[in-house]
C-alpha cells in the first residue's frame, strides 16, 4: 500500500520533470522564421522620348538651286511712232532658271523666261468709219536674264524677298486681220510679222515658304517686266517702232535645293 511519503517523492519527481522539458518547448515555439527572399523590384518602365517640337527649316546654307516659276498679268498697250497701237489684253509666262545662294541671304540667278501677250486689236486707220479694221495676234517675249535676289530675315518658314534683273529679249510680233462690224470675222491676213532683240530688265519682290519635309520652297511674288522699244516692219515693208512691253503679273514657283 502506497504510503504518503511515496506518494509525495513521485510528485516531486513529475515536478522537476516539467521544469527540465519546459525551456525545450519555449524555444521550440520561438525558433525564427527560415529566411525569406527579399521582394524583387518591378522593372523600370520603357517611357517614349517626347517628340521634338515642330521648328521650320533653316535658311538654306550657301549652295546651288534650280527654280520654276509661271506669270499671269497685264502689259500696258504699246504705241507706235505710225499712228496705232496695240492692245493687249493679258499677258501669260513661265521661267526656268539656275541659281547660287551666298551665306543664305544674297541670291544671283540665271534665268529662261518667256511671256505671251494677247493682241486684242491693232487699229491702223483709227480715224476711219465703220467698218473697223481690228487685228488679232499676240507678242512673245522669249530671252534670258541675270538675276540680283537679296532674301529679307524670315518671319517662321516665311522669308521675303526683293530682287532685280537685266537681260535680252527676242519680241516676235504677229498681228492677223480681223473685220469687225457688230461682229469680227478674221480673214488670215497677216499685217506684221517680225521680231528684234531689245534690252529687257526686271524687278520682283514676294515671299518664300520653306518645306521642312524636303529641300524646297514655294514663292509668290509681283514681277514687273520691260523691254526697250522695238523695230517691226509690216508684211509690206513699212517699218515702224512699237513701244517695249511693259507688264505686271503674279508670280508663283518652287525652289529645289541641289
Amino acid at each position: 500500500m502506497t504510503t504518503f511519503r511515496e506518494f509525495g517523492a513521485v510528485v516531486a519527481v513529475l515536478a522537476a520533470s516539467s521544469v527540465l522539458l519546459a525551456p525545450g518547448a519555449a524555444m521550440a515555439d520561438h525558433e525564427p522564421a527560415p529566411p525569406t527572399a527579399p521582394p524583387t523590384a518591378p522593372p523600370p518602365q520603357q517611357h517614349e522620348p517626347a517628340p521634338a517640337p515642330f521648328q521650320p527649316r533653316p535658311a538654306w546654307p550657301s549652295g546651288f538651286y534650280y527654280l520654276m516659276s509661271f506669270d499671269i498679268g497685264d502689259s500696258a498697250n504699246p504705241q507706235t511712232d505710225a499712228g496705232f497701237g496695240v492692245d493687249l489684253d493679258y499677258g501669260l509666262g513661265m521661267g526656268l532658271g539656275v541659281g547660287y545662294r551666298v551665306a543664305g541671304m544674297l541670291r544671283l540667278e540665271g534665268e529662261l523666261h518667256a511671256n505671251w501677250y494677247r493682241a486684242g486689236s491693232l487699229d491702223l486707220e483709227p480715224a476711219a468709219p465703220l467698218p473697223v479694221f481690228d487685228y488679232s495676234g499676240g507678242v512673245w517675249a522669249v530671252g534670258a536674264m541675270a538675276n540680283l535676289v537679296v532674301d529679307l530675315p524670315a518671319w517662321g518658314s516665311a522669308r521675303p524677298y526683293l530682287g532685280a534683273g537685266y537681260g535680252f529679249s527676242r519680241v516676235a510680233a504677229d498681228y492677223n486681220e480681223s473685220v469687225c462690224f457688230i461682229f469680227c470675222f478674221s480673214t488670215e491676213n497677216e499685217v506684221v510679222d517680225d521680231w528684234d532683240f531689245a534690252e529687257a530688265w526686271q524687278a520682283m519682290a514676294g515671299i518664300s515658304f520653306s518645306n521642312p519635309a524636303s529641300s524646297s520652297e514655294v514663292f509668290v511674288g509681283y514681277r514687273y517686266f520691260e523691254t526697250d522699244s522695238l523695230d517691226f516692219r509690216t508684211v509690206s515693208g513699212t517699218p515702224f517702232v512699237q513701244e517695249g512691253i511693259k507688264s505686271h503679273s503674279l508670280s508663283v514657283g518652287i525652289r529645289f535645293l541641289m
